[in-house]
């Protein structure tokens, strides 16, 4: 073992020999922290000296101290402990920076994947269940139902959604840097130490092949920025949904060649989402057409659940991605058939099984470019039983309880003044944002200022550090924002404050004023400025 410090005085047993030395940016290491909680330390193999980069590393340190150890803790909205609770505490954060003797960062200090998300191979040894174990038809063994990959495919919207609202770009989302379970149909991101500002993206990055953007093949751009994760987040939208390997790409190279679409639907798909592939996927070099997450999430949501108060999932339409499936794993087995020994594959679906790493990679910018390579002479990991039925939507008692146990964990938010949106869910049911107080009357001084506001009910109210945030519906249906200063005083003046029409979004609802868009959502409240800059409060709900 050896000691190494931070410049915080944390200390860190870490092992001799690294668990992984695959990775092209750096070694990973197992190491306890001075609680004997186990970690891991990515040392890189050319320290960062640059004062930009070591700024990143320690802004994004502070977020993960934060976010880690509350989830930890137990003071997520969920009342659990533990990652993977809520988006932010789905990310695998780094939670403290090594410098070396001559003041550059040699690595940093990572949480372990959480043990959920693994698994035993077929030589024993530990293994991250990969995004490539949700979408290869050919895998052993084969990839969960429809159920299963929608609801993880919402928690992986949910986390780019988390992301997105940060104003932060990932950079290398691929089928190695996505881990999931299957019991409650979670995601959670890895290879995060190499997360970058909207407002100061990289000029220099590395890529992961067939997830790679075309922007970047035609070199419109020198290293993948936040309109990169939406094509990449749309591509494994495709591959996990359909079970499709492949995806759009250049035939011919992109100088001369053409740019083929994705073509492998079902018939029966949902027409809207349909389209939302077309934007993502269709125009190689688009930025803007790109969906985000939000859009994304509520495009399956409306695909695949009924709405409602207790949204369930729609069975006809897992069943248009059951049998799709199923046809995909038959055009496998006869292509199998088809090859004989010794010989390569044949033009068409590739047969190799996927490959996981050997050991668990919570690593930052380690990105793992060679494909997962055959293993002709391992056989499938034997199924001790068959694949259990998905769990019944839950009983009237059973969502009785439910709610109570969501308003005790609500008041446990607004007591530690934590807003965190909802992330936690089994597969029978989503997610889905707090439905509004009802019968609650709009105060009066703020009716006041609404147009028809006499009746208005309060749906919401927040407040931040410094604001107080209401948000009113009137008799007709229209939704108003009602913003005022917390502590009025000379600098922040009492007649500052504005009462302005509102619109819901997917996950909260947005006001527009004079040239300021004002954004509520996942727990916070983002004020866009006139003159370009961005600021982000944190919001607590009143109880």
């Amino acid at each position: 073992m050896r000691t190494l410090t931070s410049r915080l005085g944390r200390r860190y047993q870490v092992d001799r020999h690294p668990f992984n030395d695959k990775g092209s940016q750096g070694l990973l290491y197992h190491c306890l922290d001075r609680d004997r909680v186990p970690r891991v330390y990515k040392e890189y193999r050319t320290p960062e000296s640059t004062s930009s980069e070591v700024d990143r590393l320690h802004r994004l340190a502070r977020f993960g101290r934060d976010i880690v150890g509350r989830a930890e803790n137990g003071q997520g909205p969920t009342g659990r402990g533990g990652l993977a609770t809520t988006a932010e505490s789905s990310i695998n954060w780094p939670i403290d920076v090594i410098h070396g003797r001559n003041g550059g960062v040699t690595g940093v200090v990572l949480p372990l994947i959480p043990r959920s998300f693994m698994f035993t191979d077929p030589d024993g040894r530990p293994a991250a269940r990969t995004l490539a174990f949700l979408y290869l038809a050919r895998s052993e063994p084969p990839p969960p139902t429809a159920r299963v990959r929608v609801g993880v495919l919402l928690r992986v919207c949910d986390i780019f959604r988390e992301l997105e609202d940060r104003r932060l770009t990932h950079g290398d989302l691929s089928a190695n840097n996505l881990v999931w379970r299957e019991r409650d149909a979670h995601a959670y991101l890895i290879d995060c130490d190499g997360l970058t500002s909207w407002n100061d993206p990289p000029v220099q990055g590395v890529n992961t092949p067939e997830w790679t953007d075309p922007r970047r093949i035609a070199g419109a751009i020198t290293a993948h920025d936040r309109f990169s994760d939406r094509f990449a987040l749309a591509l494994a939208l495709y591959r996990g949904l359909f079970l499709n390997p492949g995806g759009p790409r250049w035939q011919g190279g992109h100088q001369n060649g053409r740019w083929i679409t994705p073509s492998d639907f079902p018939d029966r798909l949902d027409p809207a989402l349909r389209r939302m592939f077309s934007r993502a996927l269709d125009d190689p070099l688009a930025t803007g057409a790109r969906p985000g997450a939000a859009e994304w999430h509520h495009a399956l949501y409306q695909a695949f659940l009924t709405g409602g108060s207790q949204p369930s999932y729609r069975d006809d339409a897992l069943r248009v991605l059951d049998d799709y499936a199923a046809q995909r794993r038959r055009e496998v087995q006869r292509h199998r058939a088809a090859q004989r020994p010794g010989q390569p594959p044949a033009t068409g679906l590739p047969v190799q099984t996927p490959r996981p790493h050997p050991q668990p990679q919570p690593h930052g910018r380690v990105r793992t470019t060679r494909p997962p390579q055959p293993r002709p002479q391992v056989s499938p990991r034997p199924r001790p039983q068959p694949r259990p039925r998905p769990t019944p939507a839950p009983s009237r008692r059973r969502r009785r309880t439910a709610w109570i146990v969501v308003a005790v964990a609500a008041v446990a938010v607004v007591l530690a003044g934590i807003a965190v949106r909802m992330f936690a869910h089994d597969a029978t049911g989503p997610s889905t944002a707090l439905p509004p107080r009802a019968g609650t009357l709009c105060p009066t001084s703020v009716a006041a200022r609404i147009p028809g506001g006499t009746g208005a009910t309060l749906l919401h109210a927040y407040t931040t550090e410094v604001h107080r945030i209401l948000l009113c519906r009137t008799m007709s249906g229209k939704i108003y924002y009602d913003g005022s200063w917390l502590h009025p005083s000379a600098t922040h003046k009492k007649s500052e404050e504005i009462t302005i029409p509102a619109e819901r979004t997917t996950d909260g609802y947005r006001a527009r004023n004079k040239g300021y868009q004002y954004t509520i959502g996942n727990g916070y409240v983002t004020v866009d400025l006139p003159q370009g800059e961005t600021r982000k409060f944190r919001l607590t709900e009143d109880g």
